[in-house]
C-alpha cells in the first residue's frame, strides 16, 4: 500500500474569504448572501438570508458560490461548516465565511476533503491557530497552512465512500426521529383534546372537551413550591458529593440529564436543605429559554437540591396521575397558557402564583392511565431511535479518527480480490 504524505491544505485547496457587503445594501428579495448564521448542520439555510439586488451580480461575480463549494466559518463560530448544493444557488459569499475549492484534483478528492475539514483533528488545529480575545478569527492563509494527510486518490475515495455510507444511515435515522417527533406532537394534541374513544363532547369557555372531563387549576390538585439559588459567594462543584444540585440546564426529555450535573458542598446544603425535590414530585422550569419544561426526577436524584428557576409540584389529590400531570403540563393547551403568563418583557419568568393558576384538563383516572400509556409508547420508540443515532454518530467520529490519520487502512480493489 502506498505511503501517506503530510502537506499544507493549500497545496491542493484554495481558500477564499467572502466580500464585506454593507448591510445598507441588503434588500428583502434578490440573491441571498451566505453569512455565518446561514450555515447549519452541514447545510445552508437561506430562508432568512439577507439579499442583494440581482442587478449587482456582475460586480460581485468572483464571490458567486458554485455547486460543491465547501464553506467554513472564519470568525466567531469558526467550527461552522456547510456544503453548497445546486438548490442553494445563486448565492454570494459574505466576509468571514471561507470557501474551499479543490485546485489540484490529482492530490485531493473533494469528498475526502469534506471529511478532513470537519474532523476533530482539523478543527483542533483551527481553534489553536485562531486569534482574537473578543472573537476567534482565522485567515484564508492560515487555513491553507494547516497540514493534512494526503493518501493516494484511490484510498481517499475509499475512505470517503465508507464515511458517506455511515452518513447515509445517520440521515435515515435522523429522518425517523423527526417523523416520530411529528407523530408524538400529533398524538398528544389528539389525546389532550379528544381523549380516547369519545363520541360526545361539551363546549366550555376553554374549548371543546370530551364529556366527563373537566378543568382544574393546578393549585386544586397539587402544591407548588419554589427552589433556591446557591447562597451569594458560594459555588457549586464538579466533584461528586451527597448533594446534587439540579439546574435548569439539566432539565429536559421529561427527566434530569445527569451528564453535566453540579454538586453542592455540605456548607451550601446546610443553608438551603429545605429546597429539595423527590421522585414523587414534578419539576416545571419557570425561567429562561427552558421555561415550561416539565418532568420527573430519576430515583438516583431523589432528594436533590432544586434551582430557584424551577418549581416543585407535589400532587395533593388522588384524582391525578403524576405522569399524566407531567404530560398535561407539556401539552399545547398548558404551554399556551405558560406563554401568556410569562409576560413579554425582560427575561421570561413565571411566578409561583401564576404556576398555580394553570388550567389542567382532567379526565377520569382510568383514562389518564391510558393516555400516559399511549404517550410512553411513542416516547419509547423515540428513545430507541435517538440512542441508535447517538451510537452512529459516535461510530462515525471513531472511524474518522482512524481512517483520516492512517491508523486504519483500506485495501485497494485488487488487494481485496487477492484476499477473497
Amino acid at each position: 500500500m502506498s505511503e501517506w504524505k503530510t502537506a499544507p491544505l493549500g497545496l491542493a485547496v484554495r481558500v477564499q474569504g467572502g466580500y464585506p457587503f454593507s448591510s445598507a445594501a441588503f434588500v428583502d428579495e434578490g440573491t441571498p448572501v451566505v453569512r455565518m448564521s446561514n450555515m447549519k448542520n452541514g447545510r445552508l439555510d437561506l430562508s432568512q438570508a439577507k439579499c442583494l439586488p440581482e442587478t449587482t451580480l456582475d460586480k460581485y461575480r468572483a464571490f458567486l458560490l458554485q455547486p460543491g463549494d465547501l464553506l467554513l466559518g472564519m470568525s466567531g463560530s469558526i467550527e461552522n461548516f456547510a456544503e453548497v448544493h445546486e438548490a442553494d444557488l445563486p448565492a454570494l459569499l459574505n466576509q468571514r465565511v471561507g470557501r474551499l475549492q479543490v485546485r489540484d484534483d490529482l492530490l485531493v478528492h473533494r469528498e475526502y476533503l469534506k471529511f478532513v475539514v470537519t474532523s476533530k483533528g482539523f478543527r483542533d488545529r483551527v481553534l489553536t491557530m485562531a486569534a482574537g480575545v473578543a472573537q476567534l478569527n482565522i485567515s484564508a492563509k492560515q487555513l491553507e497552512s494547516i497540514p493534512i494527510c494526503y493518501p493516494s486518490l484511490w484510498e481517499q475515495r475509499k475512505i470517503a465512500a465508507i464515511l458517506t455510507s455511515v452518513d447515509a444511515v445517520i440521515e435515515k435515522t435522523e429522518a425517523i426521529v423527526a417523523q416520530i417527533q411529528v407523530i408524538q406532537k400529533g398524538l398528544m394534541h389528539e389525546l389532550f383534546t379528544k381523549g380516547i374513544g369519545h363520541t360526545a363532547f361539551v363546549q366550555t369557555d376553554q374549548g371543546t372537551i370530551p364529556k366527563g372531563w373537566s378543568f382544574v387549576r393546578l393549585k386544586e390538585i397539587a402544591k407548588v413550591q419554589g427552589g433556591k439559588r446557591v447562597p451569594k459567594g458560594s459555588r457549586l462543584v464538579d466533584t461528586v458529593t451527597p448533594y446534587p444540585y439540579i439546574r435548569v440546564s439539566d432539565l429536559g426529555g421529561y427527566t434530569v440529564q445527569q451528564e453535566q450535573l453540579k454538586y453542592a458542598t455540605e456548607e451550601i446544603y446546610n443553608k438551603i436543605k429545605r429546597y429539595t425535590i423527590s421522585r414523587y414530585d414534578l419539576y416545571l422550569s419557570i425561567a429562561g429559554i427552558y421555561l415550561g419544561a416539565a418532568g420527573r426526577v430519576p430515583d438516583a436524584l431523589d432528594g436533590a437540591l432544586l434551582t430557584e428557576n424551577a418549581a416543585k409540584i407535589t400532587p395533593t389529590s388522588d384524582r391525578i396521575d403524576l405522569d399524566y400531570l407531567m404530560f398535561a403540563l407539556s401539552s399545547d393547551f398548558c404551554q399556551r397558557q405558560i406563554a401568556v403568563l410569562k409576560g413579554v418583557t425582560g427575561v421570561p419568568k413565571l411566578g409561583l402564583k401564576r404556576v398555580e393558576a394553570i388550567l389542567i384538563p382532567l379526565p377520569p383516572l382510568e383514562e389518564q392511565h391510558k393516555i400516559v400509556a399511549g404517550i410512553k409508547s411513542i416516547l419509547c420508540k423515540r428513545t430507541v431511535e435517538e440512542a441508535k443515532l447517538q451510537q452512529l454518530r459516535a461510530m462515525k467520529k471513531a472511524l474518522m479518527q482512524l481512517l483520516l490519520t492512517g491508523s486504519m487502512r483500506v485495501k485497494s480493489d485488487e488487494a481485496a480480490e487477492e484476499n477473497a
